[in-house]
């Protein structure tokens, strides 16, 4: 009995065998033009890492790296201990903090790759083309830089897949199987440890263990799998238990909001930013390879369906953020690797369009007002700011300034404010160990507020990129105010 993919006679050697030559067309060059187009995406891809500036979610992680712990209140502790690694080799440099999500990044295209030939072993080049996919999309190419919890996420969960792989693949041979269970599970745990919605990709393989053909509930390799993925997860379970449980429930607790009236708006962007994100031709490859699994165990089906139910029924009450779906994209890429034809279009089109974005990113090419580049809007000018703010403070007599915005208050302390006192006035700090509270009689009080106007009189000043204003920011001279210090 199989456990795992039983290809269709639409899927099997001689079939592949066509489609492979059909596809390739060119032969060997054809071939190595992709390898080598991907090869120089991923070069690319390292220079955006090491000259784009550090933009505010990453600096807020770094602070998680000062403060280390099993818990925060926005996601468990993976991302923090990842960049406290890469600063430790590399030092407080955006390389640095992106370090280790470089290396996680390759390990996870070796690891889909590995899966890929594991699950579809029948020559046609499934673990290339899953590569492939995975390399031209916007979402990796882009999304992946940054050091993000969604980094580890996607490295831990090609892990599991990978190690799923092997343990279905062993049950199929009646080989010893426990093992690569247990890895799986370790897989999905550490995965767990970076971003909660990895135990929806946990849910799907439950539901495949306990409802699945084959009767993998009656084999021991399974259970202790999940006990392998509890017990990884337990630390963050345990900081979650002595803090009120409030990273669960600030997380769960937006799956409940409630504004159908807005349903198909927050659906409509859904489907659109994941279109872009993935691009246009491998969402559609990989959503039609998602439904052709079907036939062959439903194993794909069931890791990603409760993650997607999830987010369908969340755009009834609020938008999904586009980095949410990453929990999806190793099956999906899997999915349509396998089961989808014409991938080399896909490929060429996706590659045209992360090679445009990188060298906007790089050379700003196309003259962009602030709001429209992302690139600037995040990451340009903050340390001239820092520098800025720190003279605005000593000429008005204070040593301190305050602000409620966790994210600016996160990348202007990575810059470094000199002797002036760095407050934030944010809930998220009272979860960070060591953080001290302090009151000031006096400080300035420092407010986003985007591109303007300002009423006439009013303290402010613009971060610039060179000399392009990109973002304006008011100052007010307030009293007795009080906050966490931020370091």
């Amino acid at each position: 009995m199989s456990y795992g993919y039983r290809p269709s006679r639409s899927s099997g050697p001689a079939a592949r065998g066509r489609a492979s030559r059909s596809e390739e067309g060119g032969g060997l060059t054809s071939r190595h033009l992709l390898w080598g187009g991907l090869v120089l995406l991923m070069l690319l891809r390292l220079v955006v890492a090491v000259r784009m500036p550090l933009v505010p979610d990453e600096a807020y992680y770094w602070l998680w790296s000062r403060h280390l712990q099993w818990g925060y209140l926005d996601h468990p502790f993976m991302i923090a201990f990842w960049i406290r690694v890469g600063t430790f080799l590399w030092g407080d440099t955006p390389f640095g903090v992106r370090f280790c999500g470089l290396v996680g990044f390759g390990l996870a295209m070796m690891w889909l790759f590995l899966a890929a030939e594991r699950f579809f072993p029948s020559g046609r080049d499934v673990g290339s083309r899953a590569v492939l996919l995975l390399g031209v999309t916007l979402m990796a190419g882009i999304g992946l830089v940054p050091a993000t919890p969604d980094v580890p996420l996607f490295m831990f969960l090609c892990l599991a897949l990978w190690s799923l792989s092997g343990a279905l693949r062993a049950e199929d041979a009646g080989d010893p199987s426990w093992g690569w269970w247990v890895l799986c599970g370790v897989g999905l745990g550490l995965a767990a440890d970076s971003k909660y919605t990895a135990v929806l990709w946990g849910v799907g393989l439950a539901g495949f263990v306990l409802f699945g053909k084959g009767g993998l509930w009656r084999r021991a390799g399974p259970w202790l799998g999940g006990i392998g993925a509890v017990i990884v997860f337990l630390p963050v379970l345990i900081w979650n238990g002595a803090h009120g449980w409030a990273g669960l429930l600030k997380q769960g607790g937006r799956t409940f909001q409630w504004h159908p009236e807005r349903a198909g708006q927050f659906l409509v962007e859904l489907l659109a930013g994941q279109l872009a994100l993935l691009t246009p031709w491998v969402a559609v490859l990989c959503l039609a390879g998602l439904w052709r699994s079907r036939r062959d165990g439903g194993l794909l089906l069931w890791l990603v369906g409760p993650a997607l139910l999830v987010f369908l029924f969340h755009t009834m009450g609020d938008r999904v953020q586009p980095n949410w779906v990453w929990v999806l994209y190793p099956a999906l890429l899997l999915a349509g690797a396998a089961y989808s034809r014409h991938v080399r279009g896909a490929v060429v089109t996706g590659g045209v369009c992360l090679l445009l974005v990188y060298g906007q990113c790089l050379t700003n090419f196309l003259p962009l007002s602030a709001h429209l580049n992302p690139v600037a809007r995040l990451g340009a000018g903050w340390k001239m700011m820092a520098a800025d703010l720190s003279a605005e403070a000593r000429r008005a007599g204070v040593s301190t300034i305050v602000t409620d915005d966790y994210a600016l208050a996160s990348v202007l302390a990575f810059q470094g404010m000199g002797t002036v006192v760095l407050l934030g006035q944010d809930a998220r700090w009272a979860y960070l160990e060591g953080m001290t509270r302090k009151e000031v009689s006096a400080a300035l009080y420092l407010k986003d507020r985007h591109y303007g106007p300002l009423s006439a009189g009013t303290w402010s000043l613009w971060r610039k990129d060179g000399k392009r204003p990109v973002r304006l920011y008011s100052l007010e001279l307030r009293h007795d105010l009080s906050g966490w210090v931020i370091r």
